[in-house]
């Protein structure tokens, strides 16, 4: 086969590789909840397929004797196909691009372009402009590794692959593109062999990697609303029998002492029934929002079910967190839901244990829940503390005024609770 039909079949081979590639970019997931992240994500990846491909196809006309074209379009769309490498990563993560980069890039591609003119027309070329190749192709892939590293998830091994990909090929290209460009002596066609398997190489592994990203990204936020209350954007059920165990597990580890509180709105039916479910939705919502705003440091709030909620006070003795309870208790009860120009007033009653060590926690929640009905039985809007076989009430929690309660946006203070609290 003559040298110029084996170029054209290896080109018209990787562009329909490259067509399938950009096929499968519109079935990526999301990588964030923002539509317009995934279209644009999937645009440049597209655009990174299609200027490896034309990159390739400039590559090819060094060996048909038009050496300027060559030059002039394999640095282009290399380092086209580089830039759209970062803008993916970029939006990836759903970060624009900001306008001084935007001009970087302008400024970077008129340079490289007017250089390979000026090679060119220097005689003796080809060194320079592989040269120039190199490093136009490393600026923006080695932006697109350090961006990763400071964008990238911890705990997602899909990030953790994507930037490891990056980092191989800033390697690849300060390592082995010299060796391959400058050592390595093959004849043309063979040379346009080892080229086309490397751009096929690229794409596939490109495009993997960020397959494996957004496919992980898609786990960790399904894995986060299997945990999550809608209405309230509280942990749910499900985190206190998957997460929960392992937490306190954790904290026993640590020698850090777990209590346990349980809380149930007061009259919580009557809301409904008087003021229609849209209020009562709300009362969750604003009830959720007050003890989430009390809390401090690896405290958790679940909601259970209904207007029942549960949280584990982490760090805490028995005594420190008998007197946050009872703070949080006078807190809800100043602190009523406007509902439609009215004031709903909300109050709760509590059940609070200290959880001994290695202890059941989906048993010792029966103990807790006991704790909470005596609260009800005894006239609720209190707290009760649950004591081996016995329960003690702690004190009843009166309807404080407006100007007594804790002002909106502040926290409870609380001896030996830090004045800053973490909202959960």
């Amino acid at each position: 086969m003559h040298i110029n039909e084996l170029l054209f079949l290896q080109v018209a081979v990787l562009g329909v590789i490259a067509t399938v590639g950009m096929m499968f970019t519109y079935a990526l997931p999301a990588p964030s909840l923002k539509r317009n992240h995934k279209s644009s994500t999937g645009l440049f990846a597209r655009l990174f397929l299609f200027f490896l491909w034309l990159s390739y196809g400039f590559s090819n006309l060094l060996y048909v004797e038009t050496t300027l074209f060559y030059g002039l379009g394999q640095n282009l769309c290399a380092t086209l196909a580089a830039y759209m490498v970062y803008l993916t990563v970029l939006k990836r993560f759903g970060r624009p691009l900001p306008t001084p980069h935007r001009l970087f890039i302008l400024v970077h591609l008129v340079t490289l372009e007017t250089l390979t003119v000026l090679v060119h027309n220097a005689g003796d070329n080809f060194f320079l402009c592989q040269m120039l190749f190199l490093i136009s192709t490393l600026i923006p892939i080695f932006a697109a590794a350090l961006k990763m590293r400071q964008l990238m998830d911890q705990r997602s091994v899909g990030d953790k692959v994507l930037f490891c990909i990056l980092s191989g090929a800033v390697a690849v290209l300060v390592l082995g593109g010299p060796l391959y460009m400058f050592v390595i002596s093959v004849t043309s066609q063979y040379k346009s062999f080892i080229t086309f398997g490397l751009a096929v190489i690229a794409m596939i592994i490109f495009m993997l990697g960020f397959v494996i990203s957004f496919m992980h990204s898609l786990v960790i936020r399904l894995r986060k609303q299997i945990y999550r209350d809608p209405l309230t954007a509280c942990k749910n059920r499900n985190y206190f029998y998957d997460v929960a165990p392992a937490l306190v597990k954790r904290a026993e580890s640590q020698d850090l002492q777990v209590c346990m509180l349980v809380c149930d709105i007061d009259h919580f039916k009557q809301i409904n029934d008087k003021h229609g479910h849209l209020a009562g939705d709300k009362a969750l919502n604003h009830f959720s929002q007050l003890l989430r705003s009390q809390l401090c440091g690896d405290d958790v709030l679940i909601r259970m079910g209904g207007e029942e909620f549960l949280i584990l006070l982490i760090g805490y003795d028995i005594d420190k967190a008998a007197h946050w309870a009872n703070a949080l208790c006078r807190y809800v009860a100043a602190h009523p839901l406007n509902y439609k120009a009215h004031d709903i007033q909300l109050t709760a009653s509590f059940g609070l244990l200290a959880m001994p060590p290695k202890a059941d926690l989906f048993e010792i929640i029966g103990e807790a829940d006991q704790a909470l009905y005596q609260a009800k039985n005894q006239g609720r809007n209190q707290v009760v503390m649950f004591q081996s076989d016995t329960t003690q009430t702690l004190a009843a929690c009166p309807l404080l005024s407006s100007n007594a309660a804790p002002a909106s946006g502040q926290h409870v203070e609380l001896a030996g609770v830090p004045a800053s609290l973490q909202e959960k």
